[in-house]
Protein backbone atom coordinates (compact mmCIF):
# COMPACT_ATOMS: atom_id res chain seq x y z
CA UNK A 1 0.00 0.00 0.00
CA UNK A 2 1.37 3.24 -1.11
CA UNK A 3 1.67 6.07 1.87
CA UNK A 4 -0.16 9.31 1.12
CA UNK A 5 2.03 11.76 1.45
CA UNK A 6 1.32 15.48 3.37
CA UNK A 7 3.43 18.94 3.59
CA UNK A 8 2.44 20.43 7.16
CA UNK A 9 3.85 24.19 7.32
CA UNK A 10 3.65 25.72 10.49
CA UNK A 11 5.69 28.06 12.63
CA UNK A 12 4.55 26.62 15.83
CA UNK A 13 6.80 23.91 16.51
CA UNK A 14 4.63 22.12 19.32
CA UNK A 15 1.76 22.17 16.52
CA UNK A 16 3.94 20.51 13.72
CA UNK A 17 5.08 17.89 16.02
CA UNK A 18 1.37 16.79 17.15
CA UNK A 19 0.04 16.95 13.61
CA UNK A 20 2.80 14.80 12.56
CA UNK A 21 2.08 12.41 15.66
CA UNK A 22 -1.28 12.48 14.54
CA UNK A 23 -0.95 11.87 10.86
CA UNK A 24 2.10 9.13 11.22
CA UNK A 25 0.02 7.09 13.98
CA UNK A 26 -2.93 7.17 10.72
CA UNK A 27 0.02 5.49 8.37
CA UNK A 28 0.86 9.43 6.36
CA UNK A 29 4.22 9.97 5.29
CA UNK A 30 4.55 14.02 7.14
CA UNK A 31 6.72 16.57 5.91
CA UNK A 32 7.24 19.00 8.39
CA UNK A 33 8.33 22.74 7.50
CA UNK A 34 8.73 25.81 9.52
CA UNK A 35 8.06 28.70 7.36
CA UNK A 36 6.93 28.94 3.78
CA UNK A 37 9.73 29.24 2.12
CA UNK A 38 11.19 26.21 3.28
CA UNK A 39 7.84 24.62 2.54
CA UNK A 40 7.37 25.99 -1.07
CA UNK A 41 10.60 24.25 -2.26
CA UNK A 42 9.72 21.17 -0.30
CA UNK A 43 6.07 21.12 -2.42
CA UNK A 44 7.82 21.25 -5.30
CA UNK A 45 10.99 19.09 -5.01
CA UNK A 46 8.54 16.34 -2.69
CA UNK A 47 5.25 16.28 -4.83
CA UNK A 48 2.97 15.96 -1.40
CA UNK A 49 -0.39 14.39 -2.02
CA UNK A 50 -1.96 17.28 0.46
CA UNK A 51 -0.20 20.34 1.90
CA UNK A 52 -1.61 21.31 5.42
CA UNK A 53 -0.73 25.70 5.79
CA UNK A 54 -1.02 27.84 8.51
CA UNK A 55 -2.72 31.13 7.62
CA UNK A 56 -0.63 33.27 9.94
CA UNK A 57 2.79 32.42 9.69
CA UNK A 58 5.73 35.38 9.54
CA UNK A 59 6.66 37.10 6.23
CA UNK A 60 4.97 34.85 3.85
CA UNK A 61 1.47 33.59 5.45
CA UNK A 62 -0.42 30.42 4.10
CA UNK A 63 -2.80 32.50 2.01
CA UNK A 64 0.03 33.71 -0.13
CA UNK A 65 1.55 30.37 -0.35
CA UNK A 66 -1.39 29.07 -1.36
CA UNK A 67 -1.78 31.75 -3.97
CA UNK A 68 1.91 30.83 -5.07
CA UNK A 69 1.17 27.33 -5.51
CA UNK A 70 -2.37 27.71 -7.48
CA UNK A 71 -0.02 30.19 -9.73
CA UNK A 72 2.64 27.29 -9.94
CA UNK A 73 1.75 24.87 -12.92
CA UNK A 74 3.17 21.95 -10.97
CA UNK A 75 0.92 22.63 -7.64
CA UNK A 76 -1.70 24.19 -9.44
CA UNK A 77 -3.64 21.18 -8.63
CA UNK A 78 -2.39 20.46 -5.11
CA UNK A 79 -4.97 19.92 -2.24
CA UNK A 80 -4.39 22.40 -0.10
CA UNK A 81 -6.26 22.93 3.97
CA UNK A 82 -5.19 25.71 5.53
CA UNK A 83 -5.19 25.87 9.64
CA UNK A 84 -6.09 28.71 11.39
CA UNK A 85 -6.86 30.11 15.30
CA UNK A 86 -9.77 32.33 13.43
CA UNK A 87 -12.73 31.36 11.64
CA UNK A 88 -13.72 34.49 10.55
CA UNK A 89 -16.13 34.29 7.08
CA UNK A 90 -13.99 37.03 5.75
CA UNK A 91 -10.76 34.88 6.39
CA UNK A 92 -11.95 31.53 5.08
CA UNK A 93 -13.92 33.69 1.77
CA UNK A 94 -10.35 34.87 0.87
CA UNK A 95 -8.66 31.44 1.42
CA UNK A 96 -11.70 29.91 -0.46
CA UNK A 97 -10.73 32.70 -3.65
CA UNK A 98 -7.15 32.03 -3.17
CA UNK A 99 -7.47 28.42 -3.67
CA UNK A 100 -7.73 26.52 -0.73
CA UNK A 101 -9.40 22.84 -0.60
CA UNK A 102 -11.07 23.48 3.37
CA UNK A 103 -10.34 24.96 6.01
CA UNK A 104 -9.50 23.50 10.03
CA UNK A 105 -10.17 25.90 13.01
CA UNK A 106 -7.45 25.30 16.16
CA UNK A 107 -7.67 23.78 18.35
CA UNK A 108 -9.25 20.41 16.70
CA UNK A 109 -9.92 17.02 17.46
CA UNK A 110 -7.91 14.44 16.25
CA UNK A 111 -10.63 12.34 14.74
CA UNK A 112 -12.18 15.07 12.87
CA UNK A 113 -8.70 16.26 11.60
CA UNK A 114 -8.37 13.19 10.20
CA UNK A 115 -11.49 13.01 8.71
CA UNK A 116 -11.76 15.88 7.10
CA UNK A 117 -8.07 15.02 5.73
CA UNK A 118 -9.32 11.50 3.92
CA UNK A 119 -12.57 13.36 3.19
CA UNK A 120 -10.73 15.52 0.86
CA UNK A 121 -8.35 13.16 -0.50
CA UNK A 122 -11.25 11.05 -1.60
CA UNK A 123 -12.69 13.61 -3.40
CA UNK A 124 -9.26 13.96 -5.37
CA UNK A 125 -8.84 10.17 -5.97
CA UNK A 126 -12.63 10.50 -7.77
CA UNK A 127 -11.59 13.54 -9.49
CA UNK A 128 -8.48 12.27 -10.95
CA UNK A 129 -10.43 8.95 -12.34
CA UNK A 130 -12.76 11.41 -14.25
CA UNK A 131 -10.08 12.92 -16.12
CA UNK A 132 -9.26 9.98 -17.84
CA UNK A 133 -11.52 7.12 -18.78
CA UNK A 134 -9.65 3.77 -19.51
CA UNK A 135 -10.67 0.42 -21.42
CA UNK A 136 -8.30 -2.12 -22.17
CA UNK A 137 -5.77 -0.48 -24.89
CA UNK A 138 -8.16 2.91 -25.07
CA UNK A 139 -7.47 6.11 -23.17
CA UNK A 140 -9.23 9.19 -23.08
CA UNK A 141 -8.04 11.65 -21.61
CA UNK A 142 -10.33 14.68 -21.07
CA UNK A 143 -8.19 17.44 -19.67
CA UNK A 144 -5.40 17.10 -22.85
CA UNK A 145 -8.72 16.07 -25.12
CA UNK A 146 -7.01 13.27 -26.54
CA UNK A 147 -7.19 9.56 -27.46
CA UNK A 148 -4.86 6.92 -27.21
CA UNK A 149 -5.28 3.70 -28.41
CA UNK A 150 -2.44 1.16 -27.70
CA UNK A 151 -0.85 4.12 -27.20
CA UNK A 152 -1.27 5.79 -30.69
CA UNK A 153 -2.61 9.20 -30.92
CA UNK A 154 -6.25 9.63 -32.66
CA UNK A 155 -7.23 12.28 -34.34
CA UNK A 156 -11.43 13.12 -33.20
CA UNK A 157 -13.18 16.10 -33.84
CA UNK A 158 -14.82 17.76 -31.55
CA UNK A 159 -18.18 16.22 -32.32
CA UNK A 160 -16.59 12.87 -32.47
CA UNK A 161 -15.18 13.07 -29.45
CA UNK A 162 -17.76 13.80 -27.18
CA UNK A 163 -19.65 11.08 -28.99
CA UNK A 164 -16.85 8.82 -27.76
CA UNK A 165 -16.68 10.24 -24.21
CA UNK A 166 -20.68 9.68 -24.04
CA UNK A 167 -20.30 5.62 -25.27
CA UNK A 168 -17.56 5.30 -22.87
CA UNK A 169 -19.29 6.56 -19.88
CA UNK A 170 -22.50 4.66 -20.55
CA UNK A 171 -21.29 1.07 -21.77
CA UNK A 172 -23.40 -1.80 -22.84
CA UNK A 173 -26.05 0.96 -22.54
CA UNK A 174 -28.25 1.57 -25.55
CA UNK A 175 -28.62 5.08 -26.12
CA UNK A 176 -31.17 6.33 -28.75
CA UNK A 177 -31.01 9.44 -31.02
CA UNK A 178 -33.09 11.70 -28.68
CA UNK A 179 -30.49 11.36 -26.04
CA UNK A 180 -27.70 11.76 -28.20
CA UNK A 181 -29.22 14.65 -29.56
CA UNK A 182 -29.64 16.18 -26.02
CA UNK A 183 -26.30 14.81 -24.82
CA UNK A 184 -24.15 15.93 -27.74
CA UNK A 185 -25.27 18.50 -30.13
CA UNK A 186 -27.81 19.78 -27.55
CA UNK A 187 -30.97 19.70 -29.32
CA UNK A 188 -29.80 21.93 -32.42
CA UNK A 189 -32.30 21.97 -34.67
CA UNK A 190 -30.37 21.56 -37.44
CA UNK A 191 -28.98 18.22 -36.49
CA UNK A 192 -31.10 15.39 -37.83
CA UNK A 193 -31.19 11.71 -37.37
CA UNK A 194 -28.82 11.36 -40.85
CA UNK A 195 -26.22 13.61 -38.96
CA UNK A 196 -26.21 11.97 -36.11
CA UNK A 197 -25.57 8.44 -37.99
CA UNK A 198 -22.99 10.14 -39.97
CA UNK A 199 -20.96 11.24 -37.14
CA UNK A 200 -21.08 7.70 -35.00
CA UNK A 201 -20.14 6.41 -38.83
CA UNK A 202 -17.08 8.79 -39.11
CA UNK A 203 -15.98 7.90 -35.08
CA UNK A 204 -16.07 4.20 -36.03
CA UNK A 205 -14.17 4.72 -38.69
CA UNK A 206 -11.19 6.65 -36.99
CA UNK A 207 -11.17 4.26 -34.36
CA UNK A 208 -10.35 1.34 -36.52
CA UNK A 209 -10.71 -1.90 -34.93
CA UNK A 210 -12.27 -0.72 -31.50
CA UNK A 211 -14.82 1.13 -34.14
CA UNK A 212 -16.90 -2.42 -33.74
CA UNK A 213 -17.53 -2.05 -30.72
CA UNK A 214 -19.82 1.02 -30.97
CA UNK A 215 -22.79 -1.65 -32.18
CA UNK A 216 -26.24 -0.60 -33.95
CA UNK A 217 -29.26 -1.69 -32.01
CA UNK A 218 -31.83 -1.39 -34.99
CA UNK A 219 -35.28 0.89 -34.44
CA UNK A 220 -33.35 2.23 -30.71
CA UNK A 221 -29.73 3.70 -31.23
CA UNK A 222 -26.53 2.61 -30.27
CA UNK A 223 -24.46 0.99 -27.66
CA UNK A 224 -20.73 0.78 -26.93
CA UNK A 225 -19.81 -2.96 -25.98
CA UNK A 226 -16.11 -2.47 -24.25
CA UNK A 227 -15.47 -6.62 -24.55
CA UNK A 228 -14.55 -7.31 -28.08
CA UNK A 229 -16.42 -10.48 -29.48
Amino acid sequence: MIENKIIVVDDEENLRNLVKDILENEKFKVIACQDTDEGYKRILKSKPDLALLDVNMPQIGGIELCKILRETPETKNLPIIMLTVESTETNKIIGFKTGADDYITKPFSNREFVARINSLLRRVRCKDKQHKIKYDGLVMNLDSKEVLINKEKISLRPKEFDLLRMFLLKPNIVLNREFILENVFDYNATITTRTIDTHIKSLRQMLGSWGKRIETVFGIGFKFVPSEK
